[in-house]
């Protein structure tokens, strides 16, 4: 008997514990956004391209993050890079790739675009790649300067070989 009422005297004190809401966690305070915490990333610029003549370039992107915080994105890239001036011939590439955050410096994260993808200039087609450092580095509200420097290499590019080029891209992102 003693017992039961040992039993029945947990229970009823263990009851009022049960009955307690926990108190709610309060939402951490939203970070301010940096270039490593952007989901949707616009760009477009000029580059340097020692190989061709003229050596102006254009290129564009869109890089999409994969998973908040990782630093991974998925990024579309177009580069125009002339050939030659004299008959004036541009090779075109289109790829796509991934662009991994690997470290920050002082407050701007590096990342590496790899990419591949078609190539082609006049009746041209065969393949392309790239890849190199990206920086970019948040200008005002939602705009970035994104100083670059890729390797691109083309099988269509009339013997340039490998094309070290150095460029800015102005940017928006969200």
């Amino acid at each position: 008997m003693k017992f039961v009422r040992t039993l029945l005297s947990v229970l009823l004190l263990s009851a009022a514990a049960f009955a307690q809401t926990p108190a709610p966690i309060p939402a951490p305070a939203p970070a301010p956004a940096t270039a490593a915490s952007i989901t949707n990333l616009y760009g477009a610029g000029i580059s340097f391209n020692n190989a061709g003549t003229p050596s102006l370039a254009g290129t564009a992107l869109y890089a999409h993050a994969l998973s908040d915080g990782s630093g991974t994105y998925a990024f579309t890239v177009v580069d125009a890079l002339p050939t030659s001036y004299k008959p004036f011939t541009v090779t075109t590439n289109i790829s796509a790739g991934v662009a991994q955050k690997l470290f920050t410096l002082k407050n701007i994260p590096i990342f590496v675009p790899t990419s591949a993808g078609i190539s082609f200039n006049g009746t041209n087609t065969g393949w392309a790649w790239s890849t190199g450092a990206l920086a970019p580095i948040k200008v005002k509200g939602n705009y970035y300067l994104m100083p670059s420097v890729r390797v691109v290499k083309s099988s269509v590019s009339n013997g340039t070989g490998y094309q070290l080029i150095p460029g800015i891209l102005f940017g928006w992102g969200n």
